[in-house]
């Protein structure tokens, strides 16, 4: 029998995830060689672009924008895993058990265990955007009609350019049936069956059609849809191929606008989709758009942009990815349609802005959205009555903010909501029928809507002198005592002009806006105008660390001592819009547009961080440590920078199963430890670097027993930077 040092805590939100041990090990490289290990909080399981997806009937892998990769064990349990480049990465296959990736600028890959990747550049500026592998070459096309084989996915060889091309690139390959089938711009079409001779097939496809994609589907069954080659291009056109390429057919879809972007098929149907739709088809005459709200038996698919698309035989689904990381699975009903539904349910409105106050994360964003979390991993998406001010089809919430004892959030047309710091009686019914009553905060968390206290757009918020101030459209300026009753204060900006940003120290309120204008009161009611040196639109306006710092348009970044005279910093390198401005400890973050992150120590010399996202930032917020950034498509994103070595680890249940230790544990959320074991509690050995790399702060970690494990065994799990 074994031993186990254990806590057990009530109550705790586990994942149904199997991490096995080569994936958790790998939790520690999430980010590529920015400094900062950036982590989805939202959406889940993250939000890149999946721009390629490949399946070897266990182990799945997603390549994405910005360098990112995602394993998974069926298309679940998503980790991310580092690539070692920053290059966008535009495909991915299987050449046996080894994962070969492909992307922006002649990157090339591959990884045997899904985890290490050895990453290079074929010293080409010519992007690689499809691979595919037959048992013993691999082979990528490109920009420019290039070609690229490889034996093993490790050593390349330049095979030239697509004979006959005549300037058309090349978008897709594949592999079937004895031949590799590549497909480029103006109907492009060259086979080959080696990698090396490549023979051109252009004349049965029109060269009015860029074929963005080609795809092998091998029928046993011999019904729709035929063996052969298929083939969709951005003029929302399909073909067939049943002799191995060289000739083409129309396939007749319904008339529609879509870029189709991938095909894919099962042994009863076939699947197009494209940059806002799906369309699918039992037989070669009945395409059906799946987004259609009229499908009968099924539910039908969100419109949204689809990159890939997937046959999972193993559970009898269609896998769609696409934009931001949406995953749409499919499954056959008993009619003829597919019932459509996402695998991750997360909310993607945009998001404007972020604070921390009372214990609590609050970002605020489009439809009204409120999203909170305590720890900036794990968000909830808060109900807020659609009464007085706010309606979720019309209310974007641009700003949120305020003090420990009252949240607000504002924005366009006035539209205003609040949440006191109360508590409410909350009664719980316990396992054996007894019950418990508790009381519960509701800071951030009950929303009350309130009336408009004026017609323009509110953007922004800050406290002073015992007041809530809001500053908005057409020089808005509102004070208020109790965040209720508002009352109007005149400031000299001339008409039409925007306030967006409000920020104060102990005895001075600032507000920024277009045109470089800057603002300032001593008490909140006399407001002067200050000399701002840039005629650049100003979005927001932070005191920190006893400084004012303001950015906005063109990369421009602005401070002041005093908030009277303002100075124009050195150049941050950017002409992106500069949406928020945080301090960490001793460095100075400002996120943007774009994915723009800088970084400064002496707010002089500023350094692009980088991001894992190219979606615009508006938002940041800190605490404990912690860089929490918001924007675009609901992003959500963390980082850790400051490790936290406080908060314990615990051991919050453990399982003996089949030869295996399985241990639950929870902590914060990025939180790195050894799980250390020990035979008599004085000698320890080491054990393997893991990462709380889910937003909830859990993971499942699962060892072998080995062949011969001590009787007596004692873990801990120790905290490391």
């Amino acid at each position: 029998m074994r031993l186990l040092t254990i806590i057990l805590l009530p109550n705790l939100r586990s994942r149904a995830l199997r991490v096995t041990l080569f994936l958790a090990s790998a939790l520690l490289a999430a980010s590529p060689s920015s400094g900062m290990n950036w982590r989805w909080s939202n959406p889940t399981p993250h939000g890149n672009d999946i721009l390629g997806m490949a399946w070897n009937g266990y182990l799945s892998v997603q390549v994405c924008d910005n360098g990112q990769v995602y394993t998974g064990s069926d298309f679940l349990g998503w980790v991310p895993q580092n690539s070692g480049t920053t290059n966008d990465l535009e495909a991915v296959t299987f050449f046996g058990n080894r994962i070969i990736i492909v992307g922006a600028n002649g990157t090339v890959g591959y990884s045997d265990d899904g985890v290490n990747f050895t990453t290079t550049n074929l010293n080409t500026s010519n992007w690689l955007v499809s691979v595919a592998a037959s048992p013993n070459l691999v082979v990528a096309v490109g920009d420019n009609a290039v070609i690229y084989t490889s034996a093993d996915g490790a050593n390349w060889h330049y095979q030239g350019q697509s004979p006959n091309s005549n300037g058309a690139w090349l978008l897709s390959v594949a592999w079937g049936a004895g031949v590799f089938v590549a497909t480029g711009e103006q109907g492009y079409v060259a086979t080959s069956t080696d990698g090396t001779t490549w023979t051109s097939r252009t004349g049965s496809v029109p060269n009015t059609q860029d074929l963005t994609c080609v795809s092998y589907v091998s029928n046993a069954a011999g019904a729709f849809p035929d063996a052969g080659f298929y083939a969709v291009s951005y003029q929302s056109q399909a073909f067939h191929s049943a002799n191995n390429g060289s000739t083409w057919t129309t396939v007749s879809i319904p008339s529609n606008t879509n870029l189709f972007w991938t095909v894919t098929a099962n042994n009863t149907s076939g699947l197009v989709a494209g940059d806002s739709d799906a369309y699918l088809a039992t037989s070669a005459s009945a395409w059906r758009k799946q987004s259609d709200p009229l499908l009968t038996q099924g539910s039908p698919a969100p419109v949204w942009p689809y990159y890939v698309a997937a046959w999972d035989s193993t559970n009898a689904v269609y896998r769609l990815s696409g934009a931001d990381g949406m995953m749409v699975e499919g499954s056959p009903t008993n009619s003829n349609e597919y019932a459509w539904q996402m695998q991750y349910e997360s909310p993607r409105d945009l998001l404007w802005a972020v604070a921390f106050a009372g214990g609590l994360y609050v970002a605020v964003g489009e439809h009204a959205a409120i999203m909170t979390s305590d720890n900036g991993g794990d968000w909830s998406l808060e109900t807020l009555p659609q009464t007085n001010s706010v309606s979720i089809s019309n209310s974007v919430f641009l700003c949120v903010g305020g003090s420990t004892n009252l949240l607000i959030a504002a924005g366009t047309s006035g539209s205003l909501a609040v949440s006191p710091n109360a508590f409410v009686t909350v009664v719980l019914t316990n396992a054996d029928g007894t019950l418990t009553t508790n009381q519960a905060n509701t800071l951030g968390v009950i929303w009350s809507s309130l009336p408009a206290p004026t017609a323009n757009d509110l953007a922004a918020i800050c406290t002073f002198s015992n007041s809530f101030f809001l500053a908005g459209a057409s020089a808005t300026m509102l004070r208020s005592a109790n965040g209720t009753n508002w009352s109007a204060v005149s400031v000299p900006a001339a008409a039409g002009t925007d306030l967006s940003g409000l920020a104060a120290s102990t005895n001075l309120i600032v507000a920024v806006g277009d045109k470089g204008l800057i603002l300032t009161s001593p008490d909140g009611s006399t407001w002067t105008q200050r000399a701002s040196s840039t005629t650049n639109g100003l979005l927001r306006v932070r005191y920190l660390d006893g400084l004012f710092l303001a950015v906005g348009e063109n990369g421009a970044i602005l401070k002041s001592t005093n908030g009277i005279t303002w100075s124009s910093l050195l150049s941050s390198g950017t002409t992106n819009w500069l949406n928020d401005v945080v301090m960490v400890t001793n460095t100075c973050y400002i996120v943007g547009n774009n994915g723009t992150v800088l970084a400064s120590t002496d707010l002089v010399d500023w350094t692009n961080v980088g991001c894992i996202t190219y979606q615009s930032l508006y938002g940041a917020a800190t605490q404990n440590g912690q860089l929490v950034v918001v924007g675009l498509q609901g992003t959500i994103l963390r980082s850790q920078i400051v490790p936290n070595l406080t908060s314990p680890i615990f051991f919050y249940d453990y399982a003996l199963s089949s030869g295996d230790d399985i241990f639950y544990v929870a902590g914060n959320p990025d939180q790195r430890f050894t799980l250390d074991s020990s035979t008599n509690l004085i000698d320890w050995t080491t054990g393997p670097l893991l990462d709380l790399i889910y937003g909830d702060g859990t993971l499942t970690f699962i060892t072998s027993l080995g062949t011969n494990p001590p009787p007596c065994q004692f873990y801990r799990a120790t905290l490391v930077p």
